[in-house]
């Protein structure tokens, strides 16, 4: 799901999204899902918010949490950065 608020003139705006992720990090696999918001400015970004939705982890997967944010490369490329934490696996 992403909405935004954007004007297309002047590239202003702000958006929302929530989205999910299943493959494989660190070589374990599962899915989660995480939310993640942004402000434009038309030349920059600011106000920007990422964070895995809680309990929202599945498979080995399961108990991930924490946050990070997306960066946009100079053509445009969206690159997702995270700082996570898994239980133990066992």
């Amino acid at each position: 799901m992403f909405t935004a608020a954007f004007d297309q003139t002047t590239g202003v705006g702000t958006y929302v999204a929530m989205e999910s992720f299943e493959g494989f990090l660190c070589g374990r696999s599962g899915s989660f899902n995480f939310a993640h918001s942004a402000t434009t400015s038309g030349s920059d970004r600011s106000a920007e918010f990422f964070t895995v939705v809680p309990t929202s982890g599945t498979g080995e997967l399961t108990g991930i949490h924490d946050a990070g944010g997306i960066t946009v490369d100079g053509e445009g490329a969206h690159h997702i950065w995270f700082d996570y934490e898994l239980p133990t696996a066992g």
